[in-house]
């Protein structure tokens, strides 16, 4: 039923947070025995086995995650992309493309949002790295040379600083990004 109506529903699992209480709870007093136990092992391989033959169906599968507890908080956001590439065994420009441009497909704005492209939002990372090569260094905050909300550095690589909050209020849509 999913392959019948791939063009207009998304799938966006929360991987991370799966594979997080099965391996990075104890810390917190949620041991791996407990979340095996509760079936959670058995819960990642189900989930891993059927988003691999969606994907191979065509359904749109994108990173999405459930975020805020202590062994998953907010800001790790791209373990997830780490796990379409090996778990999923998406192709990191795959798992990229994923995030971005099925995101604005997702957001009902493939126009506006997801894709490098004049008239668009320009909200993205620079990164000192490939993330083609290693995905995880999506996850190296030191690796963020600059960030851009709006067309605006809010993490500008020239000056090392961040731009002035008035900077980012301003709406810069569309505007070009210099080479």
């Amino acid at each position: 039923m999913l392959e019948e109506q791939k063009d207009r529903i998304f799938v966006a699992p929360g991987l991370n947070w799966l594979v997080a209480t099965l391996h990075d709870a104890e810390a917190f007093g949620y041991p791996p025995e407990a979340a095996e136990a509760a079936g959670y092992q058995h819960e990642l391989d189900c989930a891993i086995d059927n988003l691999k033959k969606m994907k191979e169906r065509g359904i749109r599968v994108l990173p999405g995650g459930d975020y805020g507890f202590a062994w998953t908080p907010h800001g790790t956001y791209a373990r997830d992309l780490q796990h379409f590439v090996e778990l999923l065994e998406f192709s990191p420009k795959d798992t990229l493309l994923a995030a971005t441009a099925l995101g604005g497909q997702i957001m009902r704005m493939p126009d506006d949002l997801g894709q490098v492209k004049a008239g668009f939002y320009a909200d993205m990372i620079l990164i000192d790295g490939d993330p083609l090569e290693d995905i995880t260094i999506l996850q190296d905050q030191s690796k963020i040379v600059g960030i851009m909300k709006n067309g605006a550095f809010h993490k500008d690589p020239g000056s090392g600083q961040s731009a002035r909050p008035a900077e980012l209020s301003e709406t810069h849509r569309g505007t070009p990004i210099p080479a």
